[in-house]
């Protein structure tokens, strides 16, 4: 199963020719390191999302944000929260805090590694040539007929929910670079960049006035 998602929201511009040799080179397939792992995986799928013109050259720093806990849809912190809540109250026993960083990285492409007694799981988050799209590719090799009935209902919904996680973390990188102060202003959107221009105008000119 794969994935190419190269919508950014109603206004994005018609694609560039760069942006179309990036996308012919996706299609191609670009080798990873979960098939590296897992070459033969019981599930896999493939999702490719735009980087919508952020400069992060560390497939590290996308690996992060794409599975931080600040990049989860709200409706899914609260599903989270609600099941965690559960195994609390009912199996007397809190789920492990486990956070998704990458264990491993080569090149332009960073591997977690997330092994249960049920399943191995594979993923790999890669910067494409050209850093304009990033591929996150997920292997899974069942260990039981236990880890395969619990992926199940997971199989039909995961490469979605991972386009929907790896379409957000843009936004998470631009949010942890202006809380540091390292992104500069040009690099918002800009709508938001006129807003702070229209408030720094407005702040000089009252100012002015007193």
């Amino acid at each position: 199963m794969a994935a190419l998602d190269m919508a950014d929201g109603a206004d994005q511009a018609r694609p560039s020719s760069h942006d179309l040799a990036d996308v012919r080179q996706a299609a191609a397939g670009v080798p990873s390191l979960a098939l590296r792992d897992i070459p033969v995986p019981d599930y896999c799928d493939v999702v490719i999302v735009p980087t919508q013109g952020v400069d992060e050259p560390d497939p590290r720093v996308w690996a992060d944000a794409i599975f931080s806990h600040e990049n989860t849809p709200l409706t899914q912190r609260g599903a989270r929260a609600l099941r965690d809540e559960a195994v609390r109250l009912f199996d007397m026993v809190p789920p492990p805090a486990k956070e998704y960083v990458a264990d491993e990285v080569r090149g332009s492409e960073a591997l977690i590694v997330d092994d249960d007694e049920k399943m191995q799981v594979r993923i790999g988050v890669a910067l494409l040539p050209g850093g304009r799209l990033l591929q996150v590719t997920t292997a899974v090799r069942f260990r039981s007929v236990r880890g395969r009935l619990a992926f199940a209902p997971r199989r039909l919904l995961h490469a979605a929910a991972v386009n929907t996680l790896a379409r957000r973390a843009p936004g998470t990188i631009r949010r942890r670079e202006i809380a540091s102060g390292v992104a500069p202003r040009r690099g918002l959107p800009r709508q938001v960049a006129s807003r702070l221009m229209s408030r720094d105008r407005s702040a000089r000119a009252g100012r002015l006035e007193r």
